[in-house]
């Protein structure tokens, strides 16, 4: 297995995104919703959302084989273990909640109106943009559209099971710089592939992986190897400098991530990434 790792010196001007307006459909991946759970958890106030897509619009796009049994998983374990699941919606009119300040909160699904967001659909990048896959016809999500961490519950985790939305080139600080200088303390996605195993319990055991006390990248690391070992997981997240950020990399866990400190702006000195295959 190789290991990637990136230390990048970060020095960022805020991109603030305009207002927008609610669009955001409430039904899940599959047409379902996961209402809260109780907080009898050891991380009792952190709030989850998810968001996925398995089909889209008219055909416009391949199926993302599985997302919702993965996701159903995921927020299910989410509630298994006490924690929070604030809500559970498909990509239906969610461009909108992704890439504009939290306007609306939990009933219109916005980023930012949870600390953990976790999303899966298919992604893509361009020189300029990381880009997820909305269900409406020929619609994504752009990077340079978002400022995540700085509106409403300000977001802290943006995970991702797409594609390419984490892929390390000469491009990446153009694609992230706009997202993380909100305040996100970490992403996860993928450098290159993250395939559609038939194992549907990905989801469940990326969750169970960090509600038993792993960082949140490790956790991401090792769920998505064991799902398919073809797979390309990544993370990046920010710190004040090199050794804060590596620490927060290796450290951040659910039971301590409201404890976490928010870098902005200039206050973020460092982004570290890591990869692995």
């Amino acid at each position: 297995m190789n290991v990637r790792r990136l230390l990048v010196a970060a020095l960022m001007a805020p991109l603030l995104c305009p207002a927008c307006a609610s669009g955001a459909s409430t039904d899940g991946a599959d047409g379902e919703r996961v209402g809260s759970a109780s907080e009898a958890s050891s991380f009792p106030f952190v709030q989850f959302g998810t968001r996925c897509q398995e089909t889209y619009q008219n055909n416009w796009y391949t199926a993302c084989s599985g997302a919702t049994a993965r996701c159903t998983g995921f927020q299910n374990a989410v509630a298994a273990q006490g924690g929070l699941g604030n809500y559970y919606y498909n990509l239906h009119g969610a461009k909108s909640a992704l890439e504009n300040p939290d306007t609306c909160g939990w009933p219109c699904g916005y980023v930012d109106s949870v600390d953990f967001f976790y999303m899966e659909t298919h992604g893509c990048r361009s020189n300029t943009d990381a880009c997820w896959f909305m269900w409406d016809t020929s619609t994504r999500a752009y990077s340079s559209q978002m400022r995540l961490g700085d509106s409403g519950r300000e977001n802290m985790i943006f995970s991702t099971f797409s594609c390419d939305t984490l892929t390390l080139d000469s491009y990446m600080w153009t694609r992230w710089s706009p997202v993380l200088a909100g305040g996100l303390v970490m992403t996860t996605g993928s450098n290159d592939t993250l395939y559609l195993p038939s194992n549907a319990s990905t989801g469940a055991d990326y969750f169970n992986r960090m509600s038993n006390g792993e960082p949140i990248a490790q956790s991401w690391h090792e769920a998505m190897l064991a799902g398919d070992s073809a797979n390309m997981p990544a993370v990046m997240n920010t710190g004040s400098n090199s050794t804060d950020c590596w620490n927060r990399q290796a450290g951040v866990k659910l039971s301590n991530l409201l404890a976490t400190p928010v870098l902005r702006d200039s206050a973020v000195g460092y982004t570290c990434f890591s990869s692995w295959n």
